[in-house]
């Protein structure tokens, strides 16, 4: 029996042991953005600790170092006490993320709890002798286990049952299945190794413990565990795997988009070269013959108005062709751009204006967690623009304001200026034609812009709600 058990703890401790290497494992730039990615630092440490309490236990079971039982005892105590708080903390990061300030201290919860069983611990050693946990381990099993073990791992699922929840809401179905996945592995693993424990005389482990296990399955627990360490390994993989797949796929779309975007200006400038200045050439030379008065059969005034009417016809084929290339070259904005394409348009205009255009952005990796369309992004950045342009030309204040806020549901920018107001009381704001444009590129794309006066000056507001974008790689 204790050569079976020497290699189930091998084994289970094995699992995990890889497990926390492989959440440690410095993961590709493109899916550092992830929440989930972000926290396992402390996944991996919960896997390491925990696997090598599960070694210590190996080695008592080998019985070569019976001398050193006791310091075995709480080396392996500490070890388990401290995978926990790493197993909390790990929840705890995924659940209070882009919180209140004040939420965050939750995060010291775990410390706070292992503080309180180190101290009971050694109290408890002081009072009653180094072996009272040996012969008395309540205090150390419902610390340990009911305390940090159990509600570690329900915090866990939790948090990334919440995080399939907003996965659903953007329609990437297959992220969230997978996520609900990890959450009930995480869940079934708080069951298992927080309340399963050696049968005692206190409730619950006087009800349900390992002897009951046995009793119903016929096998120990600990191939169970070994089973939930396999399957959190597997599907920690396979959500990371998705992510990667995805982002890379985004990547191959936005060099598509870029090759698109080339072919469109080379164009436009094709059919400025060869059409535009061929056009003016010939306006110029009508208006010299206009200035010369050649002589003619016809009329000077007759040979005036067909000329008139040339140069008028040329004109309006300029103009015509002008704004052709405008279409063509309409510049296309992604997500990820946004932030670096208005701190560009913001330095332009304050170099070219006499206007200061301060800004406040948050962190560019905010945005990978929402989804637009290059529809949606492109024309947020170009009211932005309309917006900046009123406000440098027309406000006759001495600062703008152009600050962007990133929620979990929604995109959120304002453009404040300190002038003199729009009188929006005695303007149709529709009728005005870049705020009519504003307006419309706002409906087009489901965003909410509101254009109010302040005191003094004037603010825009742009909601746009993330979208939802659809999974394109398939179970």
């Amino acid at each position: 029996m204790e050569r079976e058990y020497f290699f189930l703890y091998l084994i289970y401790g094995l699992v995990f042991v890889a497990m926390g290497i492989y959440a440690s494992y410095k993961k590709d730039k493109d899916v550092n953005h992830i929440p989930l990615v972000r926290s396992l630092k402390y996944l991996g440490a919960f896997g390491v600790t925990h696997g090598l309490s599960e070694w210590v236990t190996m080695v008592v079971i080998t019985g070569l170092y019976d001398e050193y039982y006791l310091y075995m005892f709480y080396i392996k105590q500490t070890l388990k006490a401290v995978s926990f708080v790493f197993l909390m903390y790990f929840g705890l990061s995924l659940l209070v993320r882009k919180v209140e300030t004040y939420l965050k201290y939750v995060k010291l919860l775990p410390i706070v709890i292992f503080l309180v069983w180190c101290a009971g611990i050694i109290w408890l050693v002081v009072k009653n002798g180094a072996f009272y946990h040996l012969d008395s381990p309540e205090f150390n099993v419902v610390l340990l286990r009911y305390f940090m073990g159990l509600p570690g791992a329900m915090i866990t699922a939790w948090a990334l049952y919440l995080q399939a929840v907003s996965l659903a809401k953007k329609k990437l179905f297959l992220i969230q299945i997978k996520y609900k996945r990890l959450a009930t592995i995480f869940f079934c693993y708080g069951i298992v190794d927080g309340l399963f424990v050696r049968k005692m005389d206190f409730f619950p482990a006087s009800v349900i413990n390992n002897t009951l296990f046995i009793e119903l399955f016929g096998f120990p627990i600990q191939f169970l565990k070994i089973f939930i360490g396999i399957a959190i390994n597997y599907l920690l993989i396979d959500v990371i795997s998705t992510f990667d797949w995805e982002q890379k796929e985004k990547l191959k779309k936005l060099e598509q988009q870029r090759i698109a975007n080339e072919e469109r200006k080379k164009l436009g400038l094709e059919v400025h070269d060869s059409i535009i200045q061929n056009m003016y050439a010939a306006t110029l030379k009508i208006q010299f013959l206009l200035s010369n008065k050649a002589s003619s059969k016809m009329e000077d005034q007759e040979k005036a108005e067909i000329l008139h009417e040339v140069k008028a016809d040329l004109g309006d084929a300029i103009k015509k062709t002008r704004e052709f290339i405008s279409q063509t070259t309409f510049e296309q904005v992604e997500l990820r751009e946004l932030k670096s394409k208005v701190r560009t348009l913001v330095e332009t205009y304050n170099n070219n204006s006499g206007v200061a255009i301060a800004v406040a952005l948050e962190d560019a990796d905010s945005l990978a967690e929402g989804n637009l369309s290059t529809k949606s992004s492109t024309n947020i950045y170009y009211i932005i623009q309309e917006a900046i342009n009123n406000a440098a030309k027309h406000s006759k204040g001495s600062i703008i304001r152009v600050a962007m806020k990133v929620y979990s549901d929604k995109l959120e920018f304002k453009i404040i200026d300190d002038g003199v107001g729009l009188q929006l009381d005695h303007i149709n704001p529709v009728m005005h034609l870049g705020m009519k444009s504003m307006y419309k590129r706002a409906e087009d794309i489901g965003a909410k812009l509101t254009i109010q006066e302040r005191n003094p000056g004037t603010e825009v507001e742009i909601i746009m709600p993330w979208e939802r974008g659809n999974d394109e790689k398939s179970d």
